[in-house]
């Protein structure tokens, strides 16, 4: 079982990467999109990744992805489901989750769904 210590580390983790992401990502829009970077700071953060004026940003893909996940891991925190595997529900372990907060599958997940994403082509 997780220690408390733990838990309040794990999710200091994830609340410094979100920071991270969020900063990082509103730099780069802030380069492109000065006026839309502000307007975007006034929308709860959980909805900045879905904003539809974004789209019109396709070097940002990259960092709207990344906010993504976070996004996906702080809902599974709040859910009581962080640090499980969202395919087959196995505990990730604490090292892993410290490494990428985001991780949302096990290591045998993760290659299965890999290799379903780009295909298994052997030569």
């Amino acid at each position: 079982m997780i220690s408390n210590i733990t838990l309040r580390e794990l999710e200091q983790r994830l609340q410094a990467e979100a920071a991270h992401r969020r900063q990082t990502f509103l730099q780069a829009l802030q380069a492109l999109d000065a006026p839309l970077a502000t307007a975007l700071q006034r929308l709860p953060t959980d909805e900045w990744a879905d904003h539809p004026p974004l789209a019109a940003w396709p070097q940002l893909h990259p960092q709207l992805n990344a906010l993504k996940q976070i996004d996906a891991a702080l809902c599974q925190w709040q859910l009581g489901l962080y640090g499980l595997c969202s395919d087959c529900e196995a505990v990730i372990p604490r090292e892993q989750l410290l490494q990428d907060p985001c991780r949302q599958r096990c290591d045998y997940c993760e290659q299965k769904y890999r290799k379903a994403q780009h295909g298994s082509w052997e030569l």
